[in-house]
């Protein structure tokens, strides 16, 4: 049977937006389960580390290629003819896109930490719920003010970034392919990573100190800089995901509302969906509740252009973005009511491997490891 190959390559071309969301999606709610789901903290404004990396590595790089390339204008006013020559000197020089793209990422890691500082100096000694409400503030004044200050983004029009992904896609004609490498491979060191640090003495100290204050503070830890350190790592992963969102899409619009690149929608209230539906502190289950909430979302998107036009029609007047986040609200509701521990429970976390915990139980037991038993033939040890 002959396989078609125009067909494989529009069956992955439709695939690549979900595997890329889902790329994006489970790095921004690692770092929400890292500080919601292990430590406790409400992180209602996770979008302000998200824009703020994505924004101000974009804005940093656009400027220093059109220093480096001696591009003569106003930034703005020229962005389109700026935006073509960076993007063409990038796909002739692979090792300067490289460069590019791994100081994007300093950057954005870098502010999220710094935001992180920030936000977390005054507010960390706060109850949960006031710690919420300062942060969601606090990424509610960034966006108002990326907008406000046009020399930042160029006002509520937004700005263009560099994108050395593509451009390094483009010299072998699958930018896409390129992108979506790119997050896959950032995905996975970000998800080993979250996963190595719930499996250290840090992720159970969190976890104790998320079940009983306390209790951590009797034994001597010092609950403020626990609480710190959990939020200075998952604002600093927020901005990583932020640049890598840039390399999906380029465009920098601030502001408040859905249609900017970086909301509370998205940045903020779909990762803690995702935490609930899957699990807290538990990163399978964020694993799980990314497919579980892409499925639902790619699902009704696809499925609502199947529809006959007098049912399109009316979905279309009540808006079909707001009929899928009832939908996503009605089962979030599900779970907590249901199966508050989410898709996949919280389990004790593993300090050693099974076969050494095994070796243990039975030598308290009182068994013999099966290397030291004797054997039966000749009566001495294997």
């Amino acid at each position: 049977m002959a396989i078609d190959l125009s067909s494989l390559i529009f069956v992955g071309t439709i695939l690549i937006l979900p595997a890329e969301l889902f790329c994006f999606f489970l790095i921004v709610s690692l770092s929400i389960n890292l500080e919601f789901g292990y430590t406790g903290i409400p992180n209602f404004g996770q979008v302000l580390f998200v824009a703020s990396g994505g924004f101000l590595a974009g804005s940093v790089a656009y400027r220093l290629m059109v220093y480096l390339l001696h591009l003569k204008g106003d930034v703005f006013a020229y962005e389109a003819q700026f935006i073509t020559e960076i993007d063409a000197h990038l796909s002739a020089d692979p090792l300067e896109a490289v460069g590019l793209f791994l100081l994007m990422l300093l950057i954005g890691g870098s502010i999220g930490v710094l935001f992180g500082y920030l936000s977390s100096y005054p507010a960390i000694r706060l109850r949960e719920d006031y710690l919420g409400m300062l942060l969601l503030a606090a990424g509610e004044f960034f966006n108002i003010f990326s907008v406000a200050y046009t020399p930042f983004l160029g006002g509520s029009l937004g700005s263009f970034a560099p994108d050395p992904i593509s451009d390094l896609g483009n010299i072998v004609g699958q930018p896409e392919l390129a992108v979506l490498g790119v997050l896959a491979l950032f995905t996975v060191l970000i998800y080993l990573y979250s996963e190595r640090v719930g499996r250290a003495p840090l992720g159970r100290t969190l976890r104790a100190l998320r079940d009983n204050e306390t209790a951590t503070e009797a034994v001597g830890k010092d609950n403020v800089a626990l609480r710190r350190k959990a939020l200075l790592i998952g604002s600093a992963l927020a901005g990583v995901a932020g640049v890598l969102w840039l390399s999906f899409m380029p465009l920098m619009t601030p502001g408040t509302t859905t249609e900017a690149t970086f909301n509370r929608v998205t940045d903020t209230f779909i990762p803690f969906v995702i935490v609930i539906i899957g699990g807290a502190a538990n990163n399978r289950g964020v694993l799980a509740g990314t497919f579980v909430y892409l499925l639902i979302y790619n699902a009704f998107s696809q499925g609502a252009t199947f529809l006959g036009p007098s049912l399109y029609g009316t979905l279309a007047l009540v808006g079909l973005d707001n009929i899928k986040f009832m939908l996503i609200g009605t089962l979030v509701i599900l779970i907590l009511l249901r199966r508050p521990q989410g898709l996949v429970p919280e389990k004790p976390t593993l300090t050693m491997k099974r076969s050494r915990l095994r070796q243990i139980a039975d030598s308290i037991k009182g068994k013999p490891n099966s290397k030291d038993a004797p054997n039966k033939e000749t009566g001495q040890k294997s």
